[in-house]
């Protein structure tokens, strides 16, 4: 009889092991596929009731919020909490436990605000500005990719315009309701100017955290005390916070990779009228991360002959790869006013745009080559 009970029991554990296996991957993120951008997936339908899809060019989607208060812009209407995934963005709005999460947002003179979706979650993807009274925070662009040797990467020169900020004093960071606080635009442009970069993302297993501004630091600043609080997801679509006492609880859905790579049969989409200033040219579509095995199965099937031509155009592309990224630099002529940036050497990296740069063999990441690359790449290959 305990034999027969032991064989039970044994026959019983791997629809409990692989139950507790799928759970736990709604909540793991798998980093060998990179960020796709413009892909409306899972995101179509929840966001639909909130906003409108548009096509900006085929089979590439925004989507942009309809009927927002005047001067409405991401990352407003909410707080910050402070949790093991660094600095998570609470939004009050029905839409923000997707659109302040996944993806980029950029402000267009036509249409306003437009949301790029992508695959990747994160607490709040936003780069931050600081002395010593002030903080701030502005949402990140669409140029800007995220890997997990890199951080953030941008793709193109980006200096966030004074539109895209909010600061707000020490003291008032950690309010339940922070766009009460926040200066107005001509005192933004001030603080832009006399205040320091910082951003730090980075990835411990499998979480993307924010670091920002440490937490200890505005507490200091601010003489004021910042609690932790608890992420846990909910199959609900949304976002809510739970309190229990003088601690806090935040749930929020997170769908799983295999629910986010899921395409609706039929999008509707409005047809843009005309372009936006958004350069879609310069946004990392459907980026590969393989991983090193991978990587180096690919090789060992490859033939003598083209790893001999693969490693001779690596050493030719490698000569010349710093003059291409001076010579990619925009000219003066053609650039536009920004904002002076100060160089730091304190505690946080500053946020600086990058060039793209030839793939060096053995990485475990893919960069897009430049334009004046790739043309004298293949005219290699031609001769």
């Amino acid at each position: 009889m305990k034999r027969l009970l032991m064989i039970f029991g044994i026959l019983a554990l791997p629809p409990v092991f692989e139950a507790r296996l799928s759970t736990a991957e709604a909540h793991t993120q798998s980093f060998a596929v990179g960020v796709r951008f413009g892909h409306a997936g899972y995101f179509y339908s929840a966001l639909r009731p909130y906003g409108e899809w548009i096509e900006m060019e085929a089979g590439f989607y925004g989507w942009r919020p309809v009927r927002v208060r005047a001067g409405w812009r991401p990352y407003l209407h909410g707080r910050w909490i402070w949790t093991d995934y660094g600095w998570y963005w609470a939004s009050y709005e029905p839409f923000g436990w997707a659109v302040f999460h996944y993806g980029r947002w950029y402000f267009d003179d036509y249409y306003g605000w437009i949301w790029i979706p992508d695959d990747v979650w994160g607490p709040a993807w936003v780069e931050w500005r600081y002395n010593d009274d002030y903080i701030g925070w502005a949402p990140l662009p669409p140029y800007a990719t995220f890997s997990i040797s890199v951080g953030i990467r941008f793709t193109t020169q980006w200096y966030a315009p004074s539109h895209y900020w909010c600061f707000v004093r020490y003291g008032h960071f950690p309010a339940t309701r922070i766009d009460g606080y926040v200066v107005h635009e001509s005192t933004t442009r001030r603080l832009i100017r006399t205040t320091r970069s910082a951003v730090r993302y980075e990835v411990d297993r499998d979480r993307v955290i924010n670091r920002g501004v440490d937490h200890e630091v505005i507490e200091r600043r601010g003489n004021t005390r910042i609690s932790r609080a608890d992420i846990v997801d909910t199959r609900d679509r949304e976002e809510r916070i739970v309190r229990r006492g003088a601690t806090e609880r935040i749930e929020v859905h997170r769908p799983g990779r295999s629910e986010l790579e899921r395409s609706d049969d039929r999008i509707e989409a409005r047809r843009l009228d005309r372009g936006t200033t958004l350069n879609l040219e310069r946004i990392e579509r459907g980026r590969t991360y393989e991983r090193r095995d991978e990587a180096d199965e690919r090789r060992t099937r490859q033939t003598p002959q083209s790893d001999t031509r693969e490693r001779s155009l690596e050493r030719r592309d490698t000569r010349r790869e710093q003059p291409d990224v001076q010579r990619n630099v925009t000219p003066p002529s053609e650039r536009r006013t920004t904002p002076e940036r100060r160089d730091q050497s304190g505690e946080f990296r500053r946020i600086r745009p990058e060039q793209p740069s030839i793939q060096r063999e053995g990485s475990s990441e893919r960069r897009q080559p430049s334009g004046k690359s790739e043309s004298r790449t293949r005219r290699g290959r031609d001769r």
